[in-house]
């Protein structure tokens, strides 16, 4: 089934407003969820809705944004979160980051107690429309769930890194470099898809209790996996990092620069769940001594993409293109919404009394 990106943006900002969030708030949530999926990445999109209105309910998520700063000097910034939806929060960093960087040439931020900020590389892509580069260490507290090298035991959560560098075409369109990433074999949001569609796992995604490789959601979610919300810690298995020691060691450092530097805390205890980022954003122009940057990147960009490709009839691509021609597809042809993830966002939106959209029935 696909439905176009308008209608569900409408259709889950009622969800979110009914749920208790301001209309604003609620529209930014739905737009950055939905964007998630139009980008090739549904773990970080329309999948999360049902767990988010839990949160919600749970109490564990504030519906209104309250977020404090704690501390601002000079290209210094510091804010709690107070729980609030990490989607608002993140909108709120970049609005900060912009006039940060406008009046000192960077910023540097710690967010702490913030809920999920979905798809960290959104970030980093709004700030690079504004000409911004900017790189974002992520931590998940209370999310202990990867297992780091050489352990068959979680110690640490996915800790996404994101990195954001602009770039044109001659035309004017943006042509971003956006590489983002989980520090894990692969990102909990995509094992939770795999549960409710099926869809493909690497067979060495995750370790099991017994030291063995695995690519069963079970191995995480346990009993709750046939649940509407699956538990991520409910099983007695964790997710592997990638790339060996390098990803485990990417991790440790987002835990310690995202959660123990910005006050989020780290997963060496249990914790509420939350997220804590670190954001550093600087103005490219401050470098650009010789107004030569923008052509380096020009000729490097398709010095990659010219790359003879390994594969015949495979292109050779940056971090970013992959996303720009899933929305260009998605342009065309509207959001494909998953049956069963349709079926769960009817029942939140009959238990709301929310009126479902004709294109979702």
């Amino acid at each position: 089934m696909n439905i176009g990106q308008q209608e569900i943006i409408g259709w889950l900002s009622t969800i979110f407003n009914t749920a208790g969030c301001p209309i604003d708030e609620a529209a930014m949530i739905a737009r950055h969820l939905v964007d998630a999926d139009a980008s090739g990445h549904p773990s970080h999109g329309i999948a999360r809705v049902p767990r988010y209105i839990d949160y919600i309910k749970q109490g564990d998520v504030r519906p209104v944004c309250e977020a404090v700063t704690l501390m601002e000097e000079g290209p210094l910034l510091l804010v709690d979160g107070q729980f609030s939806f990490g989607q608002v929060l993140g909108h709120q960093i970049v609005e900060r980051a912009e006039k940060l960087v406008d009046a000192h040439g960077l910023a540097f931020i710690g967010l702490r107690n913030a809920g999920h900020l979905g798809r960290i590389g959104g970030w980093a892509e709004e700030l690079a429309d504004r000409g911004l580069v900017s790189i974002h260490f992520v931590s998940v507290a209370g999310s202990r769930i990867v297992a780091p090298f050489g352990a068959k035991e979680a110690r640490i959560s996915t800790a996404p890194i994101a990195i954001g560098m602009p770039h044109y075409n001659d035309d004017g369109s943006a042509d971003h470099y956006i590489l983002d990433f989980a520090t894990s074999r692969v990102a909990e949001g995509k094992i939770l898809v795999s549960q409710k569609t099926g869809s493909y796992l690497p067979p060495d995604a995750m370790v099991d209790a017994q030291g063995q490789d695995s690519d069963l959601p079970r191995t995480i979610y346990g009993s709750s996996a046939d649940s509407q919300i699956p538990n991520p810690r409910g099983g007695t298995g964790a997710i592997q990092t990638f790339g060996d020691h390098k990803g485990s060691g990417l991790g440790l450092a987002c835990e310690l620069l995202a959660g123990a530097l910005t006050g989020a805390g780290t997963n060496a205890s249990d914790r509420k769940f939350c997220n804590g980022m670190l954001s550093i954003i600087v103005d490219p122009k401050n470098f650009d001594t010789e107004s030569a940057m923008g052509a380096e990147i020009s000729a490097f960009i398709a010095s990659i993409r010219d790359a003879a490709p390994r594969n015949e009839g495979q292109d050779v691509l940056i971090p970013g293109d992959p996303e720009r021609r899933r929305r260009a597809h998605v342009k065309d042809h509207g959001i494909a919404l998953d049956e069963t993830i349709r079926d769960q966002l009817v029942l939140i939106s009959n238990e709301l009394n929310v009126t479902v959209p004709s294109a979702a029935l």
